[in-house]
């Protein structure tokens, strides 16, 4: 049998360093050749969305879109961050010529560099002045010009979109949002559906797709390869959680409304190891004033990256509604029944700071420190600067966890992905249940309990995996 790599080569038209495809999938024509205003083009991961949207860029740029009035023609690229653009922008670079901007432009370190501003004036090919703005949804330099064409490698929050959309009116524009839904997106871009599913708005539609050997099968050649296998379709369809799995591949446009999100988490995880030298010893803490919202977990962590092994040691719950010196306490009692001492822990990352509500329950790192200090015998009552020099360096710099818009699903994606590959277990111990039904029943709402629990891991374990933690 020919394996597919054999054959990618031969998709391209020439060997020089600027290519463009010469064969496209079926949904990629669709993509290219859509007869929508406002094309929402979205599907699984893995079918070459980026690809497409890079094509339809430099075409909209060139002017060969059937639509197209002639003369110069402005593109907006936008994307939900830089990261994300930047492949969209690799591609679109390889497809253009290298006359068609000022000398200096290129393509570096994932995006368009040689200039402040990521907007270029087009001063070569079929239509010298024509614009290239590049941007993400928040970007300054997105609002204000007229524009033939938009295209994003992200569904656009309704706000960016009200303000995009007009930017179309007088020039016939049109607009591409090409995306895979998500836990991420899900509930935010309602409005996108009811535009595509409006028949009073018959210029908005949809261009779709499932993930199946067909969607990743370019058309046209001698012989019609797919760029991956059924074995390795499989395994990714086997990898990913239950409640977004067809979100993921392209069958849905919501997630699971019945399955837990930790569908790889099972018995077969609750048990004891032994963790090897050069393990870190680490403490993550939720916040919270409910009974028993005050979560601590005790983490033991070999390696980073894909050769991580993750085990929480051991789980502390606030019995009912506790203040910080009963927390403290929990924490010390916690760590002495594995046998350790506070200066054994390497890493401690705790929650932002929660203010409780009319029946007290203000808790912060602050206070935690100040906790513990209190349950080893440390004099609180001198001054901060003072008493904190008595603890260990680890619990004296304890840090908060980088949060950002969709923080949550990468980290849990993480945990995830440690749970189908076996590397995240729990400790067999009673004090480690409730964390097993958080595990086991958390179908992804911010308000479920169970997510007090999950953060308290995810805080610690997702930048140390990740290589980004001291």
């Amino acid at each position: 049998m020919i394996a597919a790599e054999n054959l990618w080569h031969d998709l391209w038209a020439d060997r020089k360093p600027n290519r463009v495809p010469s064969r496209w999938t079926d949904w990629q024509r669709r993509v290219l050749d859509s007869p929508f205003h406002m094309s929402c083009d979205w599907g699984p991961n893995g079918i070459g969305k980026s690809l497409a949207l890079a094509e339809k860029a430099r075409r909209a740029l060139h002017g060969q879109l059937a639509w197209q009035r002639p003369g110069p023609h402005t593109v907006i690229l936008a994307g939900n961050t830089w990261g994300q653009l930047g492949s969209t922008l690799r591609y679109f670079w390889d497809g253009v010529g290298t006359d068609w901007f000022r000398k200096g432009i290129r393509f570096e370190g994932g995006g368009i560099k040689g200039q402040r501003l990521a907007v270029f004036d087009v001063i070569g090919g079929p239509f010298p002045g024509g614009q290239l703005r590049c941007g993400t949804f928040r970007a300054e330099n997105l609002a204000g010009p007229r524009a033939d064409w938009v295209g994003t490698d992200e569904p656009l929050p309704e706000d960016v979109y009200n303000e995009l959309w007009p930017r179309l009116f007088g020039r016939a524009g049109r607009m591409d949002q090409t995306f895979t839904t998500t836990l991420k997106t899900a509930t935010k871009i309602d409005y996108i559906w009811d535009l595509v599913d409006d028949p009073d708005r018959p210029w908005a539609g949809e261009v779709h797709t499932e993930l199946d050997l067909s969607a990743v099968t370019p058309r046209g050649g001698l012989v019609e390869v797919p760029w991956v296998t059924k074995d390795e379709l499989d395994r990714f369809e086997a990898g990913l959680s239950r409640k977004e799995v067809d979100m993921r591949m392209g069958r849905s446009r919501k997630p699971s409304m019945v399955d837990a999100y930790f569908s790889a988490w099972g018995p077969h995880l609750r048990q004891e190891w032994d963790p090897p030298d050069g393990t870190v010893v680490a403490v993550g803490i939720d916040h919270g004033s409910l009974p028993g919202a005050q979560r601590v977990s005790l983490i033991y962590i070999h390696g980073t990256h894909t050769y991580a092994r993750v085990h929480v040691q051991d789980h502390y719950v606030a019995d009912g509604r506790t203040e910080m010196d009963e927390d403290g306490r929990g924490v010390v009692q916690m760590l002495a029944r594995n046998g350790l001492k506070i200066e054994q822990v390497d890493v401690w990352i705790g929650d932002r700071g929660h203010q409780g509500n009319r029946w007290g329950g203000v808790k912060s790192n602050v206070r935690m420190q100040e906790s513990i200090a209190k349950a080893i015998g440390i004099d609180v009552k001198r001054r901060r600067h003072v008493w904190t020099r008595e603890l260990p360096r680890a619990l004296r710099e304890m840090t908060t966890p980088r949060k950002y818009d969709g923080s949550v699903w990468d980290g849990v994606d993480v945990l995830h992905r440690l749970m189908v590959a076996g590397r995240l277990t729990v400790s067999t111990r009673p004090e480690c249940n409730q964390l097993d039904d958080d595990f086991s029943s958390w179908q992804a709402s911010f308000t479920d309990p169970a997510k007090d629990g999950i953060d308290s891991v995810r805080y610690v374990v997702v930048p140390i995996v990740d290589g980004r933690s001291r």
